[in-house]
């Protein structure tokens, strides 16, 4: 007679599960490159803007015209600067045996285009990163000290007697000063929105009208800003047969305040442009410059799926960004 594990084995072959698998997909709502910049759609990969000198708009110069005298006369100035779009791409394939190998719930359709899809997001990502979201690259900075704050220097918001409200609204009343443009945008390293959601003074400020801790809603009301963005996005640092090395792509402990024009048009200031080069493939490329391409090589029995990105990022304003260094200990 079978033994009882012969018997499970006559009657069971392992398969996969079709209503579970496991695999870590970051969500799209991590990646900034695009939300912390203004999306321009351009037809060309390079080309040419204006830029107008601010300061000629801005001085008081109007007197009274006297009797049978002309006005006094008054001009502008105006520069131009350049922007750049590159074409990014990657390849995944899929050979015949490995299609007809395949048991459920493999997808290697979908399978490819999220791989394809979240590959390109992180290289955007790491652009704007490594441009914007360090010390050297903004008109003005802050940096958060442990103690006894001086000129262009803040409390760390790790300290419970730290004001970071007051920190936020005295760079957006600089900013303002300067350009005429009040900030619109916050990005927070992940340390930086921890340590934000359960700071007593913030806590204080909404214990009568919200249950919890602060989400990133609660934080543009309090900040007065329209959008607040959680530098979420990470990417393995090691290269493949190495120990993975996953990390986050923006400094935790930093913060980056600026205008960002969510309608960019003529005479549209912006600290940021993500130029989108959708005229390399007019008509198929998404909003943000990308397709994924599918197509079928014969000589390799196999399919093969393209992901095209064609983009270019650029600080269009300097004067439109602060950026907070050592914004928690």
């Amino acid at each position: 007679m079978p033994t009882a594990t012969n018997i499970e084995g006559t009657l069971h072959v392992d398969r996969y599960l079709t209503n579970f698998s496991v695999q870590y997909v970051q969500d799209q709502a991590n990646f900034l490159s695009q939300r912390a910049a203004s999306v321009i759609p351009v037809l060309k990969s390079t080309d040419k803007y204006v830029v107008y000198d601010r300061g000629f708009f801005w001085r008081d110069e109007a007197k009274v015209r006297g009797l049978g005298q002309r006005p006094v006369q008054v001009g502008y100035k105006f520069n131009s600067d350049t922007y750049s779009c590159e074409e990014w791409g990657l390849e995944h394939v899929v050979d015949d045996r490995q299609r007809a190998n395949a048991d459920e719930p493999i997808r290697l359709d979908e399978n490819a285009s999220r791989l394809l899809t979240d590959k390109h997001m992180i290289r955007a990502d790491r652009t704007w990163a490594q441009n914007y979201f360090q010390t050297g690259q903004w008109t003005t900075e802050k940096t958060g000290v442990a103690s006894s704050p001086g000129a262009g220097q803040f409390l760390q918001f790790s300290d419970a007697n730290s004001d970071p409200i007051g920190a936020i609204d005295e760079a957006k009343d600089d900013m303002h000063e300067l350009t005429g443009k009040m900030p619109n945008t916050l990005v927070l390293g992940s340390g930086v929105r921890r340590v934000l959601r359960s700071h007593p003074d913030i806590a204080d400020r909404i214990k009568y009208t919200q249950v919890g801790i602060a989400d990133e809603d609660i934080l543009a009301s309090l900040f007065e800003v329209d959008t607040v963005v959680v530098a979420r996005s990470i990417y393995n640092a090691a290269q493949e047969g190495a120990t993975d090395d996953f990390t986050y792509i923006c400094d935790k402990t930093a913060m980056w305040l600026g205008y960002i024009d969510p309608n960019p048009g003529l005479d549209s200031p912006t600290a940021i442009a993500y130029w989108a080069w959708t005229g390399l493939l007019p008509g198929q490329t998404n909003a943000i410059g990308g397709v994924i391409e599918r197509g079928r090589d014969e000589r390799a029995h196999s399919d093969y799926f393209q992901g095209r990105m064609a983009w270019g990022l650029t600080k269009v304003a300097i004067d439109l960004g602060v950026f907070f260094n050592d914004t928690i200990a």
